[in-house]
């Protein structure tokens, strides 16, 4: 009885390995049937070439048609044409002696239109078409040749398929049989049974150990969810139930609710001057110094990154206030890390509400609290006032306002020059946004820059007043230069070098006329972007001046690595050039390093004589400022009729 069970048993086991086999190769089959892409390629191909065939057809009848067009549809057909070498496809035309030769005709034919087509006229495109009809027919016959191998190739595979499937039936019945005749004999097996059953009781005891481990488990599990895993803290998950909870305590309660959002100051400073490792021991350290505080220990929150929260209710404003300076303090103490000490500030928002039960409002107050405490400067404490909830409406009411001057085309462009210092000849001139606002009339850039950046509206803007500047300039009879200024949202984005390039193309402006500005803040990323952006640039020709500097914080490791054509020294230092010795020291650096690295300097903001006198004393090569013109909406006829 025994060897027959083993038997049956061992039966079993040879049906179940069969089993899997034919699975195995039923899934093998079926994959195969998504593999036949030979059809589609050659019909992606054959199509391609009728459509440039028609597009070179329309050009040598049409003058409307431009020949980049013919260039775009001809690259489109030089791409699809790597098919023929690639893959499947590649493969069965090497086999075929009629195609293969066929592809070389057709390589023949792209290999010198790819060289030519930009030098032929008409006349010799139309007849180069006739040779290009030639091939019409026999790539009709290598697409429908694909077709028929394709089809075939399925059939054969749903063959298998089928056969597969009669043997994977059979011997499943084969296998109920036996799984049948195997339950009869166990049936009689009694002492297998209780062997069996002996086998259970200790698998009983396994479980309970299991069951134990996985409890401990999931109460780690547990505390995982409800706490970060770098600091330990409670985290943004047990903050917002939390929220919960004491939104519905306090109006049972009809008390306050206070939620308090902590920032870091310069945090990034940290991560990018000493590691991320420096950063993660600082929050670490952060986070031991909350935790010791005298609080309850379900009041405090890291959210993620620098941003810390507590939650209480019941709280007064001054109390709120001061319990967050008692945290403040505790954090602003300085730390060692690596040897270093390390300072940090922290800027906190606060709302205290009695009214509002909306979690999601009090934590969008709070934030906006913090938004104003950092925008006032480092370690700053606000507290939630409905003024900030419409400044916020106002600022959407302006990116509608944006929005809709972009279509309508209210933005224009107006032009200050920059003077030779010496001579006070006209260089070059800026070109300036501004904004004729419907109902608030002209507004200057400083009113909605800001904006346009964060929302990203500035890549159409920018885009927008290059193209008139460099209209502009076009036009001019005195070539001077036109410079204007780029936003590091432009900068960050890889097709911003094609954009300069074609509205240079499209308006004529040769490339060594124009001159972009761009801020230190610009190049202040961890992106290569854009750095490798005004490389590519000034390999075209185009200038670039580096604007407002002196009031970043790593210019020199900038010039080190791109550079500039010209440094503009910010205003700031030219308005008190006359009455600080020290304003007068920078602005001697700053021409004297320019002089050193080839550059030209640039003052901004020249508003009387004696200034003038100072800068020419210092070498300084340009100004620009009121007392060589305003910003004005047109440029003088004598630059314009020469």
């Amino acid at each position: 009885m025994n060897r027959i069970l083993a038997g049956i048993i061992f039966f079993l086991f040879i049906s179940t390995g069969y089993i899997s086999f034919l699975v195995h190769e039923r899934q093998q089959e079926l994959q195969k049937l998504t593999h036949y892409t030979d059809s589609w390629s050659a019909a992606q191909l054959v199509s391609q070439y009728y459509r440039f065939e028609s597009w070179l057809g329309l050009y040598t009848i049409d003058d409307t048609i431009k020949i980049d067009d013919v260039r775009l549809r001809f690259d489109i057909m030089l791409s699809q044409s790597d098919l023929l070498e690639e893959g499947d496809l590649g493969r069965y035309i090497e086999s075929n002696k009629t195609h293969y030769e066929l592809a070389l005709q057709l390589e023949k034919i792209l290999k010198y239109l790819d060289g030519h087509l930009e030098k032929m006229n008409r006349a010799e495109l139309q007849a180069y078409l006739k040779k290009m009809h030639t091939l019409d027919a026999p790539l009709g016959r290598l697409s429908s040749g694909a077709l028929n191998k394709d089809v075939n190739s399925i059939n054969n595979a749903n063959l298998k398929i089928q056969t597969l499937y009669y043997i994977y039936s059979a011997t499943s019945v084969l296998l109920i049989i036996l799984s049948a005749i195997l339950g009869v004999m166990i049936f009689f097996q009694n002492r297998n049974i209780l062997k069996a059953h002996l086998q259970v009781k200790s698998l009983a005891e396994e479980l309970q150990k299991s069951k134990e481990k996985l409890q401990m488990q999931n109460a780690k599990l547990e505390y995982d969810v409800y706490h970060d895993s770098l600091t330990d803290m409670n985290n943004r998950q047990l903050f917002w139930e939390n929220l919960t909870t004491e939104i519905a305590l306090a109006k049972k309660n009809n008390s306050s609710v206070t939620v308090m959002l902590f920032d870091l100051d310069r945090f990034k400073e940290v991560n990018d001057t000493y590691g991320h490792d420096a950063g993660d021991m600082l929050l670490r350290q952060i986070s031991r110094r909350l935790q010791a505080m005298s609080l309850t220990s379900d009041t405090l929150y890291r959210l993620g990154g620098d941003e810390f929260a507590f939650l209480s209710s019941g709280l007064t404003e001054s109390n709120a206030v001061s319990r967050a300076q008692k945290i403040c303090d505790s954090i602003n103490q300085p730390y060692t890390i690596y040897n270093t000490i390390i300072n940090i500030t922290t800027s906190v928002g606060i709302v205290i509400s009695e009214t509002e039960r909306r979690s999601d409002y009090l934590y969008k107050f709070a934030d906006l609290a913090l938004y104003e405490a950092k925008n006032e400067g480092p370690g700053k404490i606000k507290v939630f006032r409905r003024r900030m909830l419409e400044k916020l409406q106002e600022s959407r009411t302006l990116e509608h306002d944006m929005a809709m001057a972009l279509v309508k085309k209210e933005f224009v462009v107006y032009y200050q020059p920059i003077v030779d210092s010496f001579s006070q000849e006209i260089y070059s001139y800026e070109a300036l946004i501004r904004w004729v606002h419907p109902h608030k009339g002209l507004l200057s850039p400083d009113s909605f820059v800001p904006v346009a950046e964060k929302t990203g509206m500035i890549n159409e803007m920018g885009k927008s007043v290059l193209e008139m500047a460099c209209r502009e300039a076009a036009s001019w009879a005195v070539p001077a230069k036109i410079s204007v200024n780029v936003s590091p949202v432009q900068l960050s984005s890889k097709a911003f070098v094609g954009i300069v390039l074609s509205i240079l193309k499209e308006t004529g402006l040769p490339a060594d006329r124009l001159e972009l500005e761009v801020t230190e803040s610009s190049l202040f990323t961890e992106s290569a972007t854009p750095m490798n952006t005004l490389n590519k640039l000034r390999a075209m020709g185009v200038k670039i001046s580096i604007d407002d500097f002196g009031t970043g914080y790593s210019s020199l490791s900038r010039l080190s690595r791109l550079a500039f054509d010209k440094i503009k020294i910010d205003k700031s230092f030219v308005h008190s050039i006359s009455t600080q010795e020290d304003a007068l020291n920078i602005i001697r650096l700053i021409t004297g390093m320019a002089k050193s690295l080839n550059m030209k300097a640039v003052a901004e903001g020249v508003e009387t004589q004696e200034q003038l006198n100072n800068l020419q004393a210092l070498g300084c090569d340009f100004a620009q400022g009121y007392l060589f013109g305003k910003p004005q909406p047109c440029i003088d006829g004598e630059i314009r009729n020469g």
